[in-house]
C-alpha cells in the first residue's frame, strides 16, 4: 500500500508540473496514462482539464488526447451516447502499428455503442480489440476485455460465453494481484453458475468473493447480495431476503425486487409480490432490460391465472408479448445499422474514386467491382459445400487405389501407407465436421440459438442433419435452385415442426424477415 501510494504522488506531481509549464502533448498524455494505471482516475481527470484541446497540434496528439478523456469519462461513469470522439482515435490507430492503441479505442467505442443500445456491434468491436490486445503483454487491458465480453453475454443471455470470459478474467487478475478485479470476475461467475444451475459452485465463488469484500468496488455489492439471495432464495428464503433488501439498499437494483417478489409468492404474501413486481417493473423499461421485463410479465401472468384473474392475465399476456416483438424488432434494427454503416463506407470509397479517376474510369470501376463481389460471394457461398463434396469424392478415390494395391499384392509399401494416411486426414476432417453439426444440433434442442453461427457452422447443421433426414435434405438439393446453407436451415426447422416463435427466436430474426425468407426461399423452387 505504501509503494502504491508513493508511485502515485511521485506521478501525480511529475503530471502537475507537466499540465504547468504545457511540456509536449504526447508526453502530457503519457503521464495521464500512467494515473490511470494506477486507477488514479481523479488526478487524471483533473490534470487533463488543464490541457485545452487546442493544445493538441497533430492527429497522433488529438487522437491519444480522445482516448485518455473516453477513458477517464467511463472510469468516472459519465455515459455518453456520442461516439465521434472515440471513433476518431479508432480512425487514426487503424492507420498505425500502435495495436495497443487501436484495441483500447475498439473496447472504448464498442462501450460507448452499447449505451446506444447495440449489442451486437459492441460485442464485435471488443471482440475486435480481444484480438488485437492478445498479441500484447498488456494484462490490464486483457482484463477489462475479458471482462466486459463477460458482462455483455451475460446481458445477452450467452451463458457459457459469460462464464468462459469471467474465468479468463479472473486468471487475469489473480496475475495482476488486484483483490477488486478478482471480486469483479468471480460476481459474474456466481451469476452464471446460478444461471447453469450449479447452485454449489455458485457458493463456492460467493464465500472466494466475500473473503475480498473490503476491496469489492461499492458498485459491485448490491450484485453480489443478489446472488447471494438467489443463492439461498428456495432454502434459506429469511436469509435471502436480508441479502436481497441489501442489495436494495446498495444498489436499488430491478433483479433484487424480482427475487424479492418470488419469495413472496411462494409465502403466500401476493400483495407484498405484487409491490416489488411493480417496483421491478419500473426499473425495466429499456429495450436492454426486455428480456427480465418479459419473465416478470409472465410470472404475474401465471399467478393471475391462478387467482383466476383472466382480465389481468391476458393484459400481461399482451404487455409480454408487446416487449418481445419491441426486442426483436430493435435486434433486427441493430443489423440493419450495421448493414447501412458498411454501405456508407462503400458510398464514401466510391465518390473518392469519382473525384480521381473521373467518370469514365468509375463506369468501368464499378463494373469490375460488381464482378469480382459477385464472384467473392458466390465463391464463398460454394467454398464450403464444394471442400465436402471433394472430401468425399477424394476419400473414395484413395480407398479405392488403396483397396486395389492390397488386391494386387504388390509389395508398394510408401504407396500405401502414404493412400492410408490421407484417407486418416480425411476421415478425421469429416468426422470434425460431423461432431460439430451434432454439437450444434443438441445444441438446439436445449433452447440454443443460432445468433452467434457461422457459414460454417450452418453447413456442418446440415451435413449432420443427412445423417437423420438424408431424403429430405437432397429434396432441398434438387428440388431449390442452389438454396444457401441459412435457407436450408430455415426449412429444416419448418419441416421438424417448429413454430413461427419459436424460428424467429432461434434464428434471432423479426416476424417481417421470417416472412421474406420463407418467400424467398419457395421463389428458388424448381419450376416457381
Amino acid at each position: 500500500m505504501k509503494t502504491s501510494l508513493f508511485v502515485s504522488f511521485i506521478l501525480s506531481t511529475m503530471l502537475l508540473l507537466g499540465c504547468q509549464s504545457r511540456n509536449d502533448a504526447e508526453e502530457q498524455l503519457s503521464r495521464i496514462d500512467g494515473l490511470l494505471a494506477h486507477d488514479e482516475v481523479d488526478s487524471a481527470y483533473h490534470c487533463l482539464d488543464e490541457i485545452p484541446l487546442s493544445d493538441m497540434k497533430s492527429g497522433e496528439d488529438s487522437a491519444y488526447y480522445y482516448l485518455v478523456q473516453t477513458e477517464i469519462n467511463r472510469r468516472r461513469r459519465i455515459t455518453s451516447t456520442s461516439d465521434s470522439a472515440i471513433l476518431y482515435s479508432v480512425n487514426y490507430y487503424k492507420n498505425t502499428s500502435d495495436k495497443v492503441k487501436l484495441a483500447r479505442a475498439l473496447y472504448y467505442q464498442g462501450v460507448t455503442t452499447y449505451n446506444k443500445y447495440r449489442m451486437p456491434q459492441t460485442i464485435m468491436l471488443i471482440k475486435q480489440a480481444e484480438k488485437l490486445a492478445d498479441q500484447t503483454d498488456d494484462l490490464l487491458l486483457q482484463y477489462k476485455i475479458c471482462d466486459a465480453l463477460s458482462y455483455y453475454n451475460g446481458e445477452a443471455y450467452e451463458t457459457d460465453l459469460c462464464k468462459y470470459y469471467a474465468q479468463k478474467a479472473l486468471t487475469i487478475a489473480k496475475t495482476l494481484k488486484s483483490e477488486e478485479r478478482q471480486s469483479n470476475a468471480l460476481i459474474h461467475l456466481i451469476y452464471c453458475y446460478l444461471e447453469l444451475g450449479k447452485k454449489d459452485s455458485a457458493l463456492i465463488c460467493a464465500n472466494e468473493c466475500g473473503t475480498l469484500l473490503q476491496s469489492m468496488h461499492p458498485s459491485n455489492l448490491p450484485y453480489y447480495y443478489i446472488n447471494l439471495g438467489r443463492i439461498y432464495e428456495k432454502e434459506e428464503p429469511l436469509l435471502a431476503k436480508v441479502y436481497l433488501k441489501k442489495a436494495i439498499d446498495t444498489g436499488n437494483l430491478a433483479g433484487a425486487y424480482y427475487a424479492l417478489a418470488n419469495i413472496y409468492l411462494r409465502e403466500d404474501s401476493t400483495e407484498k409480490a405484487n409491490e416489488m413486481w411493480e417496483q421491478a417493473l419500473y426499473r425495466t423499461r429499456n429495450t436492454l432490460m426486455s428480456t427480465i421485463r418479459i419473465d416478470i410479465f409472465n410470472t404475474m401472468r401465471k399467478q393471475c391465472m391462478e387467482r383466476k384473474d383472466y382480465e389481468r392475465a391476458n393484459a400481461l399476456a399482451d404487455s409480454a408479448m408487446a416487449w418481445q416483438k419491441r426486442y426483436y424488432d430493435t435486434q433486427q434494427q441493430e443489423r440493419l445499422n450495421e448493414i447501412q454503416a458498411k454501405y456508407d463506407k462503400k458510398v464514401a470509397e466510391q465518390e473518392l474514386l469519382n473525384k480521381v479517376y473521373g467518370w469514365g474510369l468509375v463506369v468501368v470501376g464499378i463494373g469490375g467491382l460488381l464482378i469480382i463481389g459477385l464472384g467473392y460471394y458466390s465463391y464463398r457461398g460454394m467454398k464450403t459445400a464444394k471442400q465436402l463434396a471433394e472430401t468425399k469424392v477424394q476419400l473414395a478415390d484413395y480407398t479405392r487405389k488403396a483397396e486395389q494395391l492390397e488386391a494386387s499384392g504388390e509389395q508398394n509399401t510408401k504407396e500405401l501407407v502414404r493412400l492410408n494416411r490421407k484417407i486418416s486426414e480425411l476421415q478425421q476432417r469429416q468426422a470434425g465436421i460431423l461432431a460439430n453439426g451434432k454439437r450444434l444440433y443438441d445444441a438446439l434442442q436445449s433452447g440454443a440459438t443460432t445468433v452467434r453461427w457461422g457459414k460454417a457452422d450452418f453447413t456442418d447443421f446440415i451435413e449432420y442433419y443427412k445423417l437423420k433426414d438424408l431424403a429430405f435434405v437432397n429434396d432441398l438439393e434438387t428440388d431449390y435452385d442452389r438454396l444457401s446453407p441459412k435457407y436450408m436451415f430455415f426449412a429444416i426447422m419448418e419441416h421438424e415442426g417448429r413454430t413461427d416463435e419459436e424460428i424467429m427466436r432461434i434464428m434471432g430474426i423479426s416476424e417481417s424477415t421470417m416472412r421474406s425468407t420463407r418467400s424467398r426461399i419457395n421463389s428458388k423452387r424448381t419450376g416457381y
